[in-house]
C-alpha cells in the first residue's frame, strides 16, 4: 500500500513538472555576440557590453528561479536526475563566463587598438 502510494505522489509531482518548470520558462538563449575588439567601434563594444549585461542578468534570474525550484523537487529526484540537473545548470552558468570573459578580452584589445591609434597619431 504505501509503495502505490509513493508511485502515486512520484507520479503527480512529475506529471507537474513541465507545468513547473514553465514558471521558470526557457533558460535565456539570446547570447549576444561579441565583435572583434581590434576593429570594433565604440559603439559596437558599448552594444555588446550592454547585451553581455542583459544576458546575464537574465540568466541568474532563471539561475535563481530553477534553484528555488530544484530545492521542492530535489527529494524526490533519482542520482542520475539530480546529476543531469547540476550539468544543465552548470553548462548555463559556465557559457555566461565565457561569454563575459571573450566580453572583457574584447574590450582589452579595443583599449590596446585605440591607445597605439592615438599613439600613431601624435
Amino acid at each position: 500500500m504505501m509503495k502505490r502510494l509513493s508511485l502515486l505522489i512520484a507520479f503527480c509531482l512529475f506529471a507537474s513538472l513541465p507545468a513547473a518548470a514553465g514558471d521558470c520558462g526557457q533558460p535565456p538563449l539570446d547570447k549576444p555576440t561579441i565583435p572583434n575588439g581590434a576593429t570594433a567601434t565604440t559603439e559596437h563594444i558599448r552594444l555588446a557590453r550592454d547585451a553581455v549585461v542583459a544576458y546575464s542578468e537574465k540568466v541568474d534570474k532563471y539561475l535563481s528561479c530553477m534553484d528555488t525550484w530544484g530545492q521542492q523537487i530535489m527529494p524526490f529526484m533519482t542520482k542520475d536526475q539530480k546529476a543531469r540537473w547540476a550539468e544543465d545548470l552548470a553548462s548555463l552558468h559556465n557559457g555566461r563566463r565565457n561569454l563575459q570573459i571573450q566580453m572583457n578580452d574584447a574590450i582589452r584589445a579595443y583599449r590596446d587598438a585605440h591607445l597605439h591609434e592615438e599613439e600613431g597619431g601624435k
